[in-house]
């Protein structure tokens, strides 16, 4: 179903501001969805739909280098938190680390964050950095959705593959799939968010 009703969207979202330093956070009681995802899998564009605003989450024009998190605020009852992309060459070692080691204090120690939604590129097989997030997902014991993304450009055959993927290698069967461009299953995607509220 094309779901494109004001209904739909999640309402209000502002962006709140951009940081590497884990003490800048909010000291509150607000609950915390972190969108993750590879690089290009299409974090920015799936925000800036969900949001029915365009100009919400800036796509980078150096996929990979931003190494912080972005905070956006949803109709003041709960943040998404957008973190940088996965798996992107170009990026030093040094980086990485230093990322590495802020991606688990967060995940291991922020109180606020309920949910992950993990975004996955249909066209793609799952890879070996989409597996070790999953793990470290089941580490922290936080719970996690599977969105499969750019559905308009797939063919059935496609689809179908990418199913049979999720099934036989995760065992799950609950994966939603979602076009930002024709903005398909975007109502089951509200209800994931406003579930977790």
């Amino acid at each position: 179903m094309n779901d494109q009703s004001d209904n739909f969207y999640l309402k209000n979202i502002k962006y709140l501001f951009t940081t590497s330093d884990l003490s800048k956070l909010p000291n509150d009681n607000l609950k915390e969805i972190v969108i993750v995802g590879r690089s290009n899998v299409g974090k920015s564009t799936f925000i800036n739909t969900i949001g029915n605003n365009q100009k919400l989450a800036k796509k980078s024009n150096k996929p990979g280098k931003t190494r912080a998190l972005s905070l956006f605020s949803v109709n003041d009852k709960f943040r998404l938190v957008d973190i940088p992309g996965y798996g992107y060459a170009n990026v030093s070692k040094d980086q990485i680390k230093r990322f590495a080691i802020l991606l688990d204090k967060y995940f291991s120690e922020r109180k606020n964050l309920k949910l992950a939604i993990l975004l996955l590129d249909i066209r793609r097989k799952i890879s070996q950095d989409d597996l070790l997030m999953i793990d470290y997902f089941k580490k922290n014991n936080l719970q996690f959705k599977i969105i499969g993304t750019k559905l308009d450009k797939v063919t059935q055959k496609e689809k179908a593959a990418f199913k049979k993927n999720i099934k036989q290698i995760l065992d799950l069967d609950e994966v939603i799939l979602y076009s930002s461009i024709n903005k398909f299953n975007l109502l089951a995607v509200k209800k994931i968010f406003l579930e977790y509220l």
